[in-house]
């Protein structure tokens, strides 16, 4: 962190110009300074200004990457014990994960084509598989209901008929499973050979409000837990894990606040440390040449 010290260096040892520390430090005679040194048309001069005309530009960089003074936070709007909104920011727009979700599903589209399987609704077959889809199922856990075709407990599910799908899509399921372990030797079971699921799940997450989820929200995932999962289950197989989020992207999704309430450079800077989405890529073992 780059702080002014009392004299003409930077809190790292870097030192400061002369035009710099009139500039910046505190009480110094700024305009003064920078006049005078105008009228001689130095070079020095026109690089004073040239700070000080950007020197809210430069504060706002600051605030971002520098670290405030003890007890000098403004909270402004985040200093509150209830989350803005409780829905995930859906009553503001589209939530902070949505983001990360269909970034990770755009990057996989080469992944989702003929028969495939998606949970409770075939979204994001038809946004990202399109014209290379010949046949698409959804799976209910338990609603026969359209746009089911198929029922079942991924747990349990010996009437779901082995090396079927070419790509299965599971987006924010896995954490409502308890034994998330048979569900995934499922998944790995009913996939073709050399064929793909796509999964997403939480990592750093509100808890739903519904009684329904909140009763079976079981886990948080991490990339560490999500690779071994998917590993122990893939055997011989590829498995690609990828994380999404950083601390102001997490921070925006636990109160609720849309997606397009931040930056895409904000939504995009990946800090590993924090990890909101999980995402996995797990492809089941070609079958052995003949």
């Amino acid at each position: 962190m780059k702080s002014f010290c009392d004299f003409c260096t930077w809190g790292d040892g870097d030192h400061m110009t002369q035009d710099e520390h009139d500039v910046k430090s505190p009480g110094g005679p700024r305009r003064t300074r920078l006049e005078s040194l105008g009228q001689r048309g130095s070079t020095a001069a026109k690089a004073a200004l040239t700070w000080g005309a950007h020197g809210l530009a430069r504060n706002r960089i600051a605030r971002r990457f520098l670290q405030p003074a003890k007890n000098g936070i403004n909270f402004g709007d985040l200093r509150r014990l209830a989350p803005i909104s409780r829905l995930y920011g859906y009553d503001r727009g589209e939530p902070v994960d949505r983001y990360y979700i269909e970034k990770f599903l755009d990057t996989q589209r080469d992944r989702i084509f003929g028969t495939v399987l998606e949970i409770s609704e075939n979204t994001y077959t038809r946004k990202y598989g399109k014209d290379g889809v010949t046949h698409s199922d959804v799976l209910h856990y338990n609603d026969p209901s359209p746009p089911a075709t198929v029922v079942g407990d991924l747990t349990d599910a010996p009437h779901l008929p082995s090396n079927h799908y070419d790509c299965i899509i599971i987006t924010q399921t896995l954490m409502f499973i308890y034994d998330v372990k048979a569900a995934v030797e499922t998944l790995h079971r009913i996939l073709k050979p050399g064929g793909t699921v796509l999964a997403t799940q939480a990592g750093l997450s509100q808890i739903a409000e519904q009684q329904a989820w909140n009763d079976t929200w079981h886990w948080g995932f991490t990339r560490a837990s999500t690779r071994r999962l998917f590993e122990d289950a893939f055997t011989g197989g590829e498995v690609e894990v990828q994380t999404y989020g950083n601390v102001l992207s997490t921070i925006a999704f636990l109160h609720g606040l849309s997606f397009d309430e931040l930056t895409k450079d904000e939504l995009d800077r990946t800090d590993p440390q924090y990890q909101l989405l999980v995402s996995v890529a797990a492809r089941k073992a070609a079958a052995p040449s003949a």
